[in-house]
């Protein structure tokens, strides 16, 4: 009884709170260059919404990793545990991108525009970089149960 109490847990968790978790992991990186344009276009700053991303997705990843119930889901779908990892890491790097441009676009100085989009290029180039780097001598591999 407890076996399967906990298989529904996961499978509720996975429907529910995961479903926001992927929507946003899908999508920011999506929508990390319709930011971009629309910053760059208006010249002003946009919204600081990147650490509620951050924050709402590594809570339920944390929860979901954390919990020996709801681990099930990783077992159960193998390539969950490897899309989250890295897509949770391209998350974290485009809304630190658009930090570094929204602080370039605070005043209003088209070098320091410039100079804050190349900042920004820099960052992801460099992030991109050494996360290809990490992946390649770590190998994301499925979450072993404990």
């Amino acid at each position: 009884m407890k076996s399967k109490l906990a298989a529904v847990a996961a499978i509720l968790y996975f429907l529910f709170p995961m479903s926001l978790v992927f929507f946003i992991l899908i999508f920011t990186p999506l929508m990390f260059v319709w930011d971009v344009e629309s910053i760059r276009a208006s010249g002003f700053a946009g919204p600081q919404s990147s650490i509620a991303l951050i924050g709402i997705s590594g809570l339920f990843i944390g929860i979901s990793m954390l919990v020996p119930a709801l681990r099930r889901m990783y077992r159960a779908l193998p390539w969950l545990y490897p899309f989250i990892s890295i897509f949770f890491i391209n998350l974290i790097i485009a809304n630190v991108a658009l930090m570094i441009l929204n602080t370039g676009y605070e005043i209003s100085n088209e070098t320091r525009h410039l100079l804050f989009t190349i900042f920004m290029i820099v960052f992801i180039i460099g992030a991109r970089l050494a996360m290809s780097i990490y992946f390649r001598k770590k190998p994301v591999s499925s979450v072993e149960m404990r």
